[in-house]
């Protein structure tokens, strides 16, 4: 319990009162009038001191017993990184007398919330809401901690704070609002909007779908003679992308994942990215798995059904990047063992020339049996370094380092493409559309 500003302020008047008598005294001896004056003042002063603290007293014990006060929190349990989350804050106020609350909410760390602290005017018996909204920055659990009041007494001369306990966490998952953003477009603007590129299909290679009617640009090999000579016009086979097939995600949880070119880090990106590939892979009827390497060690069986997606976030909300170096080798050793199928490895790195004697035999490993796909992950900050206009020593020497980082970086891709890998140099931003096209690039090639 504490004095409130206007208890403050009337002690500071009464103080003041005390300090004008004080200077009166002085001049007494001198001005004989003053005298019944101050003694009057002193004692006005005096009493009204006294009614203060009987006042002050009384007005306390109002503090005392505040039971009847009630405050409970609602938040979602499941919340997207980056994304404004309304919470609620209910309060209950059973005492007979108005109550002015000020209220504020211990919320996680990693978080920017709105509309804090509140202040309320609860009547006699009276329930009321009010809300703020919160942005959590950082992916895994989070827990919301005590909410905090501070109420004034009747006379609003004392302030007390209370503490309603509720411990909440809840899980914050990565931002899943690509998957959100493609399920909402139609099946053309599904490919349009998010930079998808699908080649012309003629049918080879693929699986049998149905049979249709001849249409321009079908090759004769596609025609079905024993049914055209059937029906009496040509007639031809109509295929679609084989089903049934694995895609695996090999996520590098390694240091320098941590790398940021923007509010998330190369990691996050990358971890969106593998999530939307996931859902598209799920809803075109493979099975999707996932294993993570470099210090945070995670392994998740492919599995078919778009259902699968909510399982698969909860695997990996709570992944980050770690300070641990990446061991490729051993990551494909690992994943040898526990899938045989010929799969579609999706490896997603962010690697250097330097790393080339440690990636060579892990993508060999993986070559034996399996398809691999490598998404190297670019800094932006080098694209940046290479448009900027030269214009003095400092910025020729930025741009001649950048362009031999990148000529080295495009080395180790031609490399990994002699191995025959599949191989994508491209920025965070950029990495989920890159995927994605590749993806359809490898179903309609029969690759895989």
């Amino acid at each position: 319990m504490r004095p409130s500003k206007q208890l403050l302020i009337i002690l500071s008047v009464w103080l003041g009162l005390a300090s004008v008598i004080a200077v009166g005294a002085i001049f007494e001896p001198v001005v004989s009038e003053l005298t019944s004056l101050i003694t009057y003042a002193k004692l006005v002063w005096l009493w009204s001191g006294v009614f203060l603290a009987v006042i002050a007293f009384i007005d306390m014990f109002t503090l005392i017993s505040i039971h009847g006060l009630e405050i409970t929190r609602e938040v979602p349990k499941n919340i997207a990184v980056g994304s404004q989350t309304k919470v609620t804050l209910t309060l209950r106020n059973k005492l007979p007398h108005t109550r002015k609350v000020f209220v504020t909410d211990h919320y996680p760390k990693h978080s920017e919330a709105k509309r804090l602290p509140q202040t309320i005017e609860l009547k006699n018996s009276q329930n009321a809401e009010t809300h703020y909204t919160i942005t959590i920055n950082q992916r895994g659990d989070a827990t919301f901690g005590n909410i905090r009041s501070l109420i004034n007494s009747r006379l609003k001369l004392w302030q007390r704070i209370k503490l309603f306990r509720q411990l909440d966490t809840v899980k914050v998952y990565p931002n899943f609002a690509a998957i959100h953003h493609y399920l909402l477009l139609s099946a053309d603007q599904q490919t349009s909007q998010m930079g998808i590129r699908l080649s012309q299909r003629r049918g080879d290679g693929l699986e049998f779908h149905q049979l249709r009617e001849y249409r321009i640009g079908d090759s004769l090999r596609q025609i079905d003679w024993r049914a055209s000579s059937r029906l009496n016009k040509l007639i031809s086979k109509e295929y679609q992308e084989e089903k049934d097939q694995n895609i695996v995600f090999l996520l590098d949880c390694g240091r320098r994942m941590r790398t940021k070119d923007d509010a998330l880090s190369h990691f996050d990106h990358s971890l969106n990215a593998s999530l939307l590939l996931s859902y598209i892979g799920l809803k075109q009827g493979d099975a999707v798995g996932l294993q993570s390497f470099g210090g945070f060690n995670r392994w998740l069986l492919p599995q078919k059904g778009t259902y699968f997606i909510n399982q698969l976030l909860n695997q990996v909300y709570d992944i980050h990047p770690t300070l641990h170096a990446s061991d490729y080798v051993e990551a494909a050793t690992e994943l040898n063992k526990r899938i045989r199928k010929r799969s579609l490895v999706v490896l997603v790195t962010n690697c250097r020339d330097d790393d080339w004697p440690e990636l060579k035999p892990a993508i060999r490993l993986l070559n034996q049996h399996h398809l691999v796909l490598l998404a190297n992950l670019r800094e932006q900050s080098l694209d940046k370094a290479i448009e900027e206009n030269v214009v003095d020593f400092n910025s020729a020497l930025k741009y001649a380092e950048s362009t031999h980082f990148l000529h080295a970086r495009q080395k180790t891709m031609n490399q990994c493409a002699n191995e025959g890998v599949l191989a994508i140099d491209t920025t965070p931003e950029k990495l989920a559309t890159d995927l994605v096209n590749q993806y359809f690039k490898i179903k309609r090639s029969g690759k895989l």
